[in-house]
């Protein structure tokens, strides 16, 4: 079987390298902190804008991180899109806050709209989610949140790479979070996740929460918690970084070639990049009303799928017991429908997806 992300095609095409840089880490004694990670968190300045990185545990870890150094506080509201990961969501509650579960276009994006009908006077912030490997509408988000005066936390976990009118991903809010788990398109060999914020004040908070609380005078001025990046994942992610831009204009050729196989084929609609987006094609989210009937054929000539995300959070248990939740639900539409028909293909750079493509096409054409 196809493996849907071909992570051992890459690491044989990168062995030398990424064998090198994990025993110079090794060799090296500094497994915490370090040379690897501070060439880490400046390769992520260089590449987005922003002006501190912090990297962290992971991304879910990086969406506490920065929701704490933001103050959220217990019941206080956040507006999240309805369709996305489960952490976006989870992060929130876990600092005590509440979801507000918004619905999003027919991009998968959060809806500015649905957005302004979700604020009540409990509100604080909006978290965007750069979906499927594209930017949120940050115009429309930020002139809501200057409105109402909140906060934007950008979730750039699937984004990395992507610009909006020129503007990387990571840097297009006052502070973002991002993950390098091993599928994403910059990706580690395990957990791996970073904090992204022009603002100092933040960034000294986040560094602070994310060290149990301490600050510069090594007192533990705060409660806080342990969340680092280890150096071996970040000597894999500086090996990486020097090859990423080639294999994003691959994974761009490989959505190019299954744009022209959908388009071809009645009932399918390929993804739709707004104006002034690049996208990095976290994954190919191809879309069909009879989705059960499409995996079935594809399964059969052996070519991976997986569908992200099979519900709505605002249907998932963990968030039911919220009072506001059944009434977010029953207004998020689009985010009921496209989790009904969604699906995504094989889209790496270590993908054949001409051969792929040949596949489908027999497979769903008579």
């Amino acid at each position: 079987m196809i493996p849907f992300v071909n992570l051992s095609a890459q690491y044989k095409a990168y062995k030398e390298e990424i064998d090198a840089a994990i025993f110079s880490v090794l060799e090296s004694g500094s497994l915490i902190g370090g040379p690897a990670v501070q060439n880490f968190e400046k390769l992520l300045c260089e590449s987005t804008g922003a002006r501190n990185a912090i990297s962290c545990a992971s991304g879910t870890s990086a969406l506490t991180l920065a929701l704490a150094a933001l103050g959220l506080e217990p019941g206080d509201e956040v507006i999240v899109p309805d369709f996305t990961f489960v952490a976006t969501a989870d992060a929130v509650t876990l600092l005590g806050g509440i979801p507000r579960f918004a619905d999003i276009g027919d991009d998968f994006l959060i809806s500015p709209a649905s957005v302004e009908e979700r604020i009540s006077s409990k509100t604080v912030g909006i978290i965007a989610v750069d979906l499927f490997g594209q930017c949120a509408n940050y115009k429309a988000l930020q002139a809501i949140a200057q409105k109402h005066g909140l906060w934007i936390l950008e979730d750039a976990a699937q984004s990395i790479g992507a610009t909006q009118n020129g503007k990387c991903a990571g840097n297009l809010s006052t502070i973002a979070a991002t993950s390098f788990y091993p599928t994403k398109p910059f990706g580690a060999y395990g957990d791996a996740g970073a904090v992204l914020t022009l603002d100092d004040t933040l960034a000294a908070k986040v560094r602070r929460f994310a060290s149990h609380g301490r600050n510069a005078e090594d007192l533990y001025q705060t409660i806080g918690t342990n969340s680092r990046l280890d150096a071996i994942q970040a000597a894999i992610l500086n090996v990486k970084h020097a090859h990423f831009a080639d294999e994003l204009l691959q994974r761009q050729k490989n959505a190019e070639t299954y744009n022209a196989l959908f388009c071809a084929i009645p009932g399918f609609h390929i993804p739709k990049i707004s104006d002034g987006n690049t996208s990095i094609y976290a994954q190919y989210a191809v879309t069909c009303s009879d989705r059960e009937e499409i995996l079935l054929k594809l399964s059969q000539a052996d070519i991976p799928t997986r569908i992200y995300y099979n519900s709505p959070l605002s249907a998932e248990p963990c968030f039911a017991r919220l009072e506001k939740t059944a009434e977010d639900a029953r207004s998020n539409v689009n985010a009921y429908r496209l989790s009904k028909e969604v699906f995504c293909l094989p889209v790496d750079a270590f993908t054949d997806v001409q051969a792929l493509a040949e596949k489908i096409k027999n497979a769903l054409l008579p």
